[in-house]
């Protein structure tokens, strides 16, 4: 049985995530809502995304495009909502900087990371485990995450009998960190959207899972 580095349960802190050279992942947990908030505000929210024009499903992750960018006028910012319904979403990373905020529904939500780097993995993927940190946070609450998306990580509801989340999700630099020149382009024509810019875990990882207990 494999355990992960930490798992800590955060009600009214904030949180700091080392992640060696790059950028640590912070969490604060900013208000404390009446209960039963949570639940509607998430409800609602998930609800209102289904109907946007932009709304996408993909790696368990509902998620809709409000505010796209303005290069001519130098914006690069992009503004996102985002989800966690009853499912686990896709253990990934995506280039770019990323901050969220977000209400937690019924039951709270858990959120995981892992400062395994790539070459990391693919040398032992058992040090995505050794790595990892796992955050429970406190239902009907409102949170800030500001991470670099680079680092691996998943979100889930505590409980998958209720919604977990939902989000609003600021990309500060929609380009920031992207090398890929087809996938530039699209951003580049306004056609981002989350699944496009996620990468899952490799295959070595998600094969590891599957084949050792994993103790959390």
């Amino acid at each position: 049985m494999l355990a992960t580095n930490r798992h800590i349960i955060l009600s009214d802190e904030s949180l700091e995530i080392d992640c060696g050279n790059r950028l640590p992942v912070e969490i604060f947990v900013v208000a404390k809502l009446p209960s039963g908030v949570g639940k509607e505000i998430v409800r609602d929210g998930l609800e209102r995304q289904r109907k946007h024009k932009n709304f996408i499903e993909e790696y368990n992750e509902p998620s809709a495009k409000i505010a796209n960018t303005d290069w001519e006028k130098g914006d690069l910012t992009t503004v996102y909502t985002f989800g966690v319904d009853e499912k686990d979403l896709v253990f990934h990373r995506h280039a770019g900087h990323r901050v969220i905020t977000a209400v937690t529904g019924e039951s709270g939500a858990v959120l995981k990371f892992s400062s395994a780097t790539l070459d990391e993995i693919k040398r032992d993927p058992k040090i995505f485990i050794e790595k990892m940190t796992i955050v429970e946070l406190p239902k009907d609450a409102i949170f800030v995450l500001r991470f670099h998306g680079e680092v691996y990580h998943q979100f889930c509801p505590k409980n998958k009998s209720f919604q977990g989340f939902f989000a609003i999700s600021v990309h500060t630099n929609e380009l920031g960190g992207l090398d890929d020149q087809i996938l530039l382009q699209k951003v580049i024509q306004g056609h981002a959207s989350i699944p496009l810019l996620t990468e899952p875990i490799p295959k070595e990882v998600e094969s590891f899972f599957e084949q050792k207990e994993v103790r959390v």
